[in-house]
């Protein structure tokens, strides 16, 4: 995968990722000294093909709207627009961030959204600093977006080495082409339950990929109705899903759910 963080979260959050990575950073070292608000980055970016240049035809873009840096994206975006782009945005939490943060979180949204849905971008993964924490527990001041981009990381690593895998039941989700802005919910299969990494509203498909030992597979009688309960559940929400069951080596079974619609998201 190519890897590219923009601003200090893109940076740190790409760094999350496994060294087998070509990671791209661009950060505010890169820019000159003058730039202090949003709107100099973008007038200020500087000319980033050389550091671009990369083989592969698809990427992911690293950013959280509410830094200074991220008001290079669009001109950053312009560079690769030839790629295939997804675009993985974190939402900050806004109750840590002050007016004029709120205020570039808002623009950037709401245009990578607005630019994903026409089909600019392949696809933009949201994920909630607040969600993520909901989930792995709170974590000391100095650790605690460490461990987000961590959960992050591996969250993304794990769906897509699940979808290279070849399934002994299900197929991956063929999703139409509007549904670009997704979201990924974490699932524990004793206890049937999943945990979103941001609440996305007005969900109309979904994609349930599930790592099962191999032991659970030759004993647990129970695990296919329970996978078709979540499918008929989502079909009476009138929401498109599939499934797909991967054998897997570890001891622990788990499941990623994708969820996508073509709808906007509104202020979290």
């Amino acid at each position: 995968m190519v890897l590219i963080g923009i601003g200090n979260a893109g940076h740190n959050l790409i760094n999350a990722f496994g060294k087998h990575h070509k990671k791209i950073s661009i950060t505010i070292s890169d820019f000159p000294q003058q730039c202090k608000k949003t709107e100099d980055f973008e007038r200020h970016c500087p000319d980033f093909s050389d550091r671009l240049k990369f083989e592969d035809e698809e990427c992911w873009v690293f950013l959280c709207g509410s830094g200074k840096v991220a008001g290079c994206t669009l001109r950053v975006l312009e560079t690769i627009k030839h790629k295939k782009i997804n675009i993985v945005y974190v939402y900050p939490d806004t109750t840590l961030c002050n007016s004029i943060q709120l205020k570039r979180n808002k623009v950037l949204y709401n245009v990578l959204q607005e630019y994903t849905r026409s089909g600019l971008f392949s696809k933009m993964y949201l994920f909630s600093n607040k969600c993520v924490l909901d989930i792995i527990g709170d974590q000391p001041i100095t650790e605690m977006y460490n461990m987000i981009n961590k959960q992050i990381a591996y969250s993304i690593e794990t769906l897509e080495w699940l979808k290279s895998q070849t399934p002994i039941m299900g197929s991956e989700h063929e999703a139409k082409n509007v549904s670009r802005i997704c979201a990924l919910s974490v699932g524990n299969m004793k206890k049937n339950e999943e945990n979103m990494l941001f609440f996305l509203d007005n969900i109309t498909e979904a994609s349930y990929l599930y790592s099962v030992s191999k032991k659970q597979l030759e004993k647990d009688k129970d695990m296919l109705n329970k996978i078709k309960e979540r499918i008929m559940k989502d079909e009476e929400n009138k929401i498109v899903s599939s499934f797909a069951i991967y054998p897997s080596e570890h001891n622990q079974s788990f499941f990623y759910s994708l969820k996508l619609t073509h709808f906007i998201q509104e202020k979290k």
